[in-house]
């Protein structure tokens, strides 16, 4: 028997939804100007800077922020992410709206900005408002860039209702777009190859320094755990929970050749305010420490300045385990697991991951301290740059947000 429903499904994404987006695009070339909204949930997430930068100054585009969090988020979260977006975005007299007004209600975009583009940070509907969803916008010309390097070939990374609707994914190498060939159900039709955004921060600007100072030059050393330690199976990746009083003897020993930077998954927080054993008092107690100690640092916001003056990297990141190779630093994946959750993994996030020392021990943690950072002993860095050259610098010599800007400009003006 005939699905009526799904043909009329195939029907809207294959072949309505494409020409309407055609369509819309063809209203748009006459527009005298473009109305785009950039969704801002947090700084550690915030990927569209330099676009914004190019697109607020081009004449045919009108450019509004919105700054809502996480749906999801403990409210003290919620407070502590608006306030660090609007003081970044103050500090580079950027103009930003807030999505939710002060009587608690939302604001209705279409009414006050009608939107034509809209970009948004995350893909997945749970994490906005109803009034804020993509949902609301599926007839206007939705965009991403994906907030992280996908390691593997999930439905949750490539086949969500957004990633089957976009107007366009701006991904990173051709080998993602393979990823989505083979996955969305579209087949990866709205995907452009423009280089991941952070490359522009990576690669096309100064950094500051935002270490601690200390009395003498220490080795540098981000943690950066992952947020998933209650999920169990294989979601539970996070190895906070064991490594959590490790870090802080290792940063004290060490105190007068190491300091460390506390890089926290922004979720983190969240989960063990959840947990049974840690709950809201011990966590921030935690924090606070990591933030008071003499050689560490609490960081929770942006990494590219953090990232690229420092001398190494400890985590079970998904996205860090790319990202930090622009530094072309030894960084350390800690998994017990190593070898399976390599075999899992699509070719790209194979490749990323066999640049990493492993750890999955106490001691393979000290010794990666001891020899490879403290020691300078780095026999993996040829193949790292390799990996650099060929894999994480934008495509055409340019900047992935000229990138961007040019597909948007010729599609336009089709």
């Amino acid at each position: 028997m005939l699905n009526i429903s799904n043909i009329k499904r195939q029907l809207y994404l294959h072949i309505l939804l494409p020409f309407h987006q055609w369509c819309y695009t063809k209203r748009l070339k006459y527009k005298k100007r473009i109305n785009v909204v950039f969704f801002a949930m947090s700084r550690a997430m915030w990927r569209y800077q330099h676009l914004y930068e190019l697109m607020s100054k081009h004449p045919r585009f009108n450019v509004t922020i919105i700054i809502q969090p996480f749906n999801d988020w403990p409210d003290t979260q919620k407070e502590e992410n608006i306030l660090e977006l609007q003081q970044f975005f103050k500090s580079r007299s950027m103009p930003y709206m807030s999505g939710t007004k002060s009587d608690g209600c939302y604001m209705n975009v279409t009414e006050e900005l009608a939107p034509d583009i809209l970009f948004y940070p995350q893909p997945y509907n749970g994490y906005y408002p109803p009034e804020l969803s993509f949902d609301k916008f599926r007839y206007k010309l939705l965009c991403y860039y994906p907030y992280a390097f996908w390691r593997s070939v999930n439905e949750w990374s490539y086949n969500t209702e957004f990633h089957k609707i976009a107007w366009k994914l701006f991904y990173s190498t051709q080998l993602h777009k393979e990823d989505a060939k083979e996955i969305c159900c579209n087949k990866g039709r709205n995907v452009e190859i423009v280089g991941y955004p952070n490359a522009d921060d990576f690669l096309f600007r100064e950094h500051k320094d935002v270490w601690k100072q200390q009395s003498i030059r220490k080795k540098r050393i981000i943690w950066a755990p992952h947020f998933t330690i209650n999920k169990g199976g294989w979601l539970e990746q996070s190895n906070f929970l064991w490594m959590a009083e490790l870090m802080i003897r290792i940063a004290k020993k060490y105190s007068d050749k190491i300091q460390i930077a506390f890089k926290p998954h922004p979720h983190l927080f969240r989960e063990l305010c959840g947990h049974k054993v840690w709950g809201e008092t011990k966590t921030r107690e935690y924090y606070e420490l990591w933030a008071n100690m003499k050689n560490t640092q609490l960081e929770t916001g942006d990494f590219v300045d953090l990232f690229m003056t420092s001398d190494a990297m400890i985590h079970d990141s998904g996205s860090f385990c790319i990202e930090y190779h622009y530094t072309g630093n030894p960084a350390m994946y800690i998994a017990d697991n190593f070898e399976e959750q390599v075999a899992e993994m699509a070719k790209f996030g194979q490749l990323a991951m066999r640049q990493h020392y492993v750890g999955r021990t106490e001691q393979d943690i000290i010794d990666f301290i001891e020899k490879n950072v403290i020691g300078n002993n780095d026999p993996m860095k040829k193949e790292r740059m390799q990996f650099v050259q060929e894999y994480l610098i934008p495509p055409n010599g340019k900047t992935v947000a000229q990138n961007t800007m040019d597909i948007f400009l010729k599609e336009l003006d089709r």
